[in-house]
């Protein structure tokens, strides 16, 4: 006798998901593009042959999404996810997967010279000033592990910004926050000001010279500096973020 195949139930999608993917779908594919209308709640829910409820719970969830948000006349309009949700995103991703500081020191490895090689290449005069007046700053708190520490974040997200890059913004902040509590841990126990600022002001010059592969080689250095200052204060580089390295 012939063995039945068992076969398993399937699985009941909610309307309003099925609302949710395909209004996703367009704006992903592009026919819906960032500034377009949706049509009301009724109208759609009658095109779509859902009632108005389940209009409403699709739209809902898009707009956490920040794919759409409530325009003129309260209609929804197509929007571009803010920084902010992507930033979230990410920053839940990677610590709920368990990557380590040591993973995120590598992948800091290549973003960071890339960022000031790509500066250098494209910098305003305007940021240029900004970077500066940052190295100012700097050079008056080297002795103050909080105000040299908040420099120093502010010195590389306007190396970052003067890459014009927004891929790169994207995927460096996250991973630029989470490092922090190692940043503060090693300013705080080594004091590394003098060998910051000195990096710091090797990037800028070569920044202002439109030096690309200068830009590289001291951005390059001085993310190795850093490991080695999580070295010598003592931190675990392989504990998972969000705990303490």
């Amino acid at each position: 006798m012939n063995k039945k195949p068992a076969f398993n139930a399937v699985t009941k999608v909610p309307a309003y998901q099925l609302v949710e993917g395909s209004i996703r779908g367009m704006i992903m594919e592009g026919e819906l593009s960032p500034g377009d209308l949706l049509p009301p709640e009724t109208e759609l829910a009658e095109q779509l042959e859902v009632t108005r409820p389940t209009v409403r719970e699709a739209f809902r969830s898009l707009e956490g999404a920040g794919l759409i948000k409530r325009g003129p006349r309260r209609r929804m309009v197509v929007t571009a996810p803010s920084p902010r949700i992507v930033h979230n995103a990410m920053y839940e991703a990677i610590v709920l997967h368990g990557v380590t500081y040591r993973e995120l020191w590598e992948i800091n490895m290549a973003l960071e010279p890339a960022a000031a090689g790509l500066a250098a290449t494209k910098v305003s005069v305007e940021l240029l000033k900004e970077i500066e007046a940052n190295l100012a700053r700097t050079s008056e708190c080297l002795d103050k592990p909080k105000q040299l520490g908040e420099c120093d974040v502010e010195f590389h997200k306007l190396v970052a910004e003067a890459a014009d890059n927004h891929a790169m913004l994207l995927a460096r902040e996250p991973l630029s926050e989470l490092l922090l509590p190692a940043y503060g841990t090693v300013i705080r126990k080594l004091g590394p000001g003098e060998r910051l600022f000195e990096a710091h002001t090797k990037i800028y010059q070569a920044l202002k010279k439109g030096n690309e592969k200068q830009a590289q080689i001291w951005m390059a250095k001085h993310i190795r500096d850093f490991r080695r200052g999580c070295e010598l204060a003592g931190l675990n580089l392989d504990a998972p973020v969000g705990n303490k390295p």
